[in-house]
């Protein structure tokens, strides 16, 4: 998840080793007893960002067994590859000059910053190939088979409308009960604090503004300020809270609306005015900092670490808030669907999922070499190590299904970091591959607390109304769609989203409402919406 949904969230040497250079390096040398020039190896070379995992690191890859497995797998398809990794943060600037130079480009390029249009535009340059026509002509069949048979909607959102496939995504499906079972997002509250105050958990919207109250009353950092607080993401349109959804509000300046297959704005929707008197409130009461709207992930997480936060927005399931709060027994209670008065809903995000880009160049040479990796990442023994990592070592079989063993995942990732056990997504997802992963429910209940297991049981099947992740329901976009769509989003996010702040911050007046809404239609709001629900309908009619 937004996202990481977020953020996220990846052999010994032989006669066909990989070449790696080291994470962060501008450019590769062969490896220790990797193959050596002239030896018939499949060579690809890779542009792609650094993990961000601060303690299961890229660069230290070789010392994992999990590593060893998965180049194990390209050495039997006879491929070596070099990687130029460049820091995360320094990615977004280093991928738009490589891309601009148009020259001496490397086989395959992590195209995830750039969005679907300005990704179709280098596909309408020639810059990157389209995969389907290599695929079909020198895969084995394991790629065309997973986005067609498998995961379907793989090749639903990647598909152009020239009818090709130009870059391959991470993908990630859920179950529960070998049923599809999305995850969700919502307000978590502090547990501990509730049952120290003898509190139980709000039910309505005025008790979540009591129990905040209380909070700070009580001094419940003990550091004594009253500067217990709720935070959410504010770096969007301010939609995305888990408040928002408490008053039926959609969760974008666009959001789908699955249960009645349509477009739909906030701006449009009947809770919307009380919903931004609610978030002023919150502001004039002291129950959330304004110097935190608009504020950076790492500005949010210095409160979380000072123990100032009292409920924020994050995943249900998550379990990297408490560890991240410096003080003992923290525990975080999901909780949604508070009553306000609207039809509240969650932010359920789908239980299929396909998100980032990784392309072909025009300079890659070898089309054969191509199909051999994206059949062994698309592979099911890819999956197992990406998700799962290695039998025994960080997971088990109980009753038919795997689950990770104790002490593996993102709440150990310090501790398995120097076992140097953990599964291959840590060190590899989202950056250099995709993360490609079956998860089931089941394994996660059992290194998760009760309560977090029993709210999400509760809600596991509930429709989605605007789902998490709207791309997840738009066919890409034609180049006139995409040019109107760039033409209107940039002033349309930013009017929308300093308005909300207007509002939340008292400095904007209902009175002048009618106003505000011409100008957004003035902006183009209405001719936005008819151009994803174009997106939308045309997602629909793929997936039949």
């Amino acid at each position: 998840m937004k996202h990481l949904k977020k953020l996220t969230a990846l052999f010994l040497a032989a006669a066909l080793a990989l070449s790696m250079s080291a994470c962060g390096g501008a450019s590769s040398a062969p490896a220790s007893g990797s193959a050596s020039a002239g030896d018939g190896a499949r060579r690809l070379t890779m542009l792609v960002p650094n993990n961000t995992n601060q303690y299961i690191k890229f660069d230290e890859r070789e010392d994992y067994p999990v590593w060893q497995e998965l180049k194990a797998l390209f050495a039997q398809k006879g491929l070596e590859l070099e990687f130029e990794v460049v820091p995360a943060d320094q990615y977004p600037t280093t991928l738009q000059t490589r891309i601009a130079s148009g020259t001496d480009l490397p086989d395959i390029v992590c195209l995830t910053p750039f969005d679907d249009a300005a990704a179709m535009d280098l596909a309408n340059k020639g810059t990157i190939q389209p995969i389907n026509t290599i695929m079909d002509e020198y895969g084995d069949g394991t790629f065309n088979r997973f986005i067609h048979e498998k995961y379907p909607f793989m090749a639903q959102l990647t598909t152009a409308p020239d009818g090709n496939i130009y870059w391959y995504t991470s993908v990630q499906a859920q179950t529960y009960e070998d049923k599809p079972a999305p995850t969700c997002r919502v307000i978590n509250i502090r547990k501990d604090w509730l049952e120290k105050l003898g509190l139980e958990a709000p039910e309505t919207a005025e008790e979540f503004i009591s129990v905040m109250k209380a909070f700070q009353e009580n001094d419940m950092n003990g550091n004594g300020a009253a500067d217990e607080i709720v935070t959410v993401d504010t770096s969007g349109d301010f939609f995305m809270t888990g408040i928002a959804q408490w008053f039926g509000v959609g969760n974008y300046l666009t959001s789908v609306d699955v249960k009645n297959n349509k477009i739909v704005s906030p701006w449009y929707q009947d809770g919307i005015k009380d919903y931004l008197k609610y978030m002023n409130r919150l502001v004039e009461e002291g129950l959330m900092d304004p110097d935190l709207i608009g504020a950076t992930y790492e500005q949010t997480s210095q409160r979380m670490a000072e123990n100032k936060v009292g409920a924020t927005f994050d995943y249900c399931m998550q379990m990297w808030l408490e560890p991240s709060v410096n003080a003992e027994n923290v525990e975080f209670l999901p909780i949604a669907n508070l009553e306000t008065g609207y039809e509240p809903y969650i932010v359920i995000e789908p239980s299929f999922f396909s998100w980032q880009k990784w392309a072909v160049t025009k300079d890659c040479k070898d089309p054969e070499a191509v199909a051999a990796l994206l059949d062994v990442l698309y592979s099911d023994r890819y999956e197992e190590l990406s998700a799962w990592g290695i039998e025994g070592e960080t997971y088990e079989v109980v009753d038919g299904r795997r689950q990770l063993m104790e002490g593996i995942g993102g709440a150990y990732w310090e501790q398995n970091a120097k076992d140097r056990k953990t599964p291959g997504g840590s060190l590899w997802s989202g950056c250099v591959f995709p993360t490609v992963s079956l998860y089931t429910m089941e394994s996660q209940f059992t290194s998760r607390p009760e309560h977090k297991n029993e709210f999400q049981k509760s809600v596991v099947f509930q429709d989605a109304v605007y789902p998490d992740a709207k791309y997840c329901y738009m066919a890409i976009a034609t180049d006139e769609q995409n040019a109107r769509k760039a033409a209107l989003t940039t002033d349309l996010s930013t009017y929308s989203s300093e308005l909300v702040t207007d509002f939340i911050l008292g400095r904007a007046s209902f009175d002048d409402w009618d106003q505000y809404i011409a100008q957004m239609q003035e902006l183009g709001l209405d001719e936005l919406i008819e151009i994803e629900q174009s997106q939308y309908d045309k997602f629909l009619e793929l997936s039949k």
